[in-house]
């Protein structure tokens, strides 16, 4: 009784192979995502670029076999290989000189017509892919950072992240988020709230045996994973994807997705070469701004990929 009909209909004439309760994470992923498809006009550029530059850069002195090379050789090898960390690193420095999409939007049309804040920080959040779901660690600043500490401190917070449980940590997300909307008396937490109540009062999920002995310390922390002004979903880490559109996370404004690195046929001084390409997907909030203001991300990107030392070498201190 008071079941979604078609989902009654479907109980009754299709075997069932296996009944999964959605965990706290999947219910807030489809609560948040789906605000956001019906909330927020999407607006995605998708480009192709050509990385053929970085490739080359990273691929010196790749012939040097690694036990001839020093620990501090090693590590530089090692890090030049993270692309990952290159590509948060070199969209933050792009994102620095587009101010428009690091932040977040209060859109309230009656309360004061909205306003867009850009956000001085640039707290990079990026996709986790671990055994019960999604996880989007924050990278802090990293365009104030050189890309060794870039590449170290995405590799703990990963480790991290897959030794979370992550129903445990968006519980407690949930909890912070609770006492600001009761701070705030926002009516439209209400359904969340609620959401999260009825979890907490009648959970149907058990915390993973893996989990049970892990100290706090190798966890994630609810500020690792709320305040991001913007992230990055790489596909390309998991699955041969060329492309992906991103769904942005509400209170952001920018979402990216970086499909995989792969050779492609190109164009060049009028012949038909190989090159190494990877495809970005920008998606913004048509509400906080116009398409034109971000074009100017893409020549950063670019400048940044065809002269990949402005990464790689920079150093605190050096102009961004």
């Amino acid at each position: 009784m008071f079941r979604d009909y078609r989902i009654s209909y479907f109980r009754r004439h299709v075997k069932i192979r296996e009944t999964v309760p959605l965990s706290f994470l999947r219910q807030s992923v489809g609560y948040l995502l789906s605000y956001s498809a019906r909330k927020i006009p999407h607006a995605a550029g998708i480009t192709q670029l050509d990385v053929t530059r970085l490739v080359e850069y990273t691929s010196r002195g790749e012939d040097s076999p690694e036990s001839s090379l020093d620990e501090k050789s090693v590590l530089k090898r090692a890090v030049r290989r993270n692309y990952s960390a290159f590509f948060l690193k070199a969209l933050a420095h792009a994102i620095y000189h587009v101010p428009c999409l690091n932040g977040f939007l209060e859109f309230s049309l009656l309360r004061n017509g909205g306003t867009l804040y850009h956000a001085e920080d640039i707290n990079f959040s990026f996709t986790v892919h671990t055994k019960f779901g999604v996880i989007k660690p924050i990278v802090r600043n990293p365009h104030q950072k050189d890309i060794e500490t870039v590449a170290n401190e995405m590799r703990d917070l990963t480790r991290k992240a897959r030794r979370t449980d992550p129903d445990e940590l968006y519980h407690a997300a949930a909890r912070a988020l609770a006492w600001s909307a009761l701070r705030e008396l926002d009516p439209r937490a209400v359904f969340g709230f609620l959401f999260w109540m009825r979890e907490i009062l009648f959970s149907r999920r058990r915390t993973p045996r893996e989990f049970q002995d892990i100290p706090p310390e190798q966890k994630l922390r609810v500020e690792d994973v709320l305040g991001a002004t913007c992230t990055l979903a790489n596909i390309g880490m998991m699955v041969s994807g060329h492309q992906t559109v991103t769904v942005i996370i509400p209170p952001e404004v920018t979402m990216f997705g970086l499909g995989d690195m792969h050779l492609a046929p190109r164009v060049v001084d009028g012949k038909v070469v190989p090159r190494w390409v990877i495809t970005l997907c920008a998606t913004m909030d048509h509400r906080a701004y116009d398409a034109g203001e971000a074009f100017p991300l893409y020549n950063h990107l670019v400048r940044y990929i065809e002269n990949p030392a402005l990464i790689y070498e920079w150093k605190p201190g050096d102009p961004i």
